[in-house]
């Protein structure tokens, strides 16, 4: 369930083309994670994520932290994807009781001045 990416094309495709996500109510997803990192994975900076179309039905959340990467073989990156890198998760905590879908809104902003937006539809179970 990771989404992780470093370019605005990536992004573009993995958000905007309107990524949905499965989540039973009351309990949490996270919806994306984004790193912005060097060929030799060091970190460049952290990515700004603005969300810009608040859940009906949910909150959204914002953290720093870890995980694993997922850049194709083809990238030169794609060694980083046996280490944990720093970066930026999206978070979704469904409302209890609710079924049904819901939509979060994100606009984001990498260290290299790439930017891309794009929106998570949630489905609630």
């Amino acid at each position: 369930m990771r989404v992780l990416v470093s370019i605005a094309a990536l992004l573009l495709s993995a958000v905007s083309a309107q990524a949905q996500r499965h989540v039973v109510n009351g309990q949490s997803i996270q919806l994306g994670f984004f790193v912005s990192t060097n060929p030799d994975c060091s970190a460049r900076g952290y990515a700004v994520i603005t969300i810009t179309q608040q859940p009906q039905h949910g909150r959204v959340r914002i953290t720093r932290g870890s995980d694993f990467a997922s850049f194709p073989e083809s990238n030169p990156r794609s060694a980083c994807n046996r280490r944990r890198l720093s970066g930026v998760g999206v978070h979704y905590t469904a409302e209890r009781g609710y079924t049904g879908y819901d939509t979060v809104g994100v606009e984001l902003l990498f260290p290299s001045g790439r930017h891309g937006r794009g929106s998570y539809n949630v489905y609630v179970r």
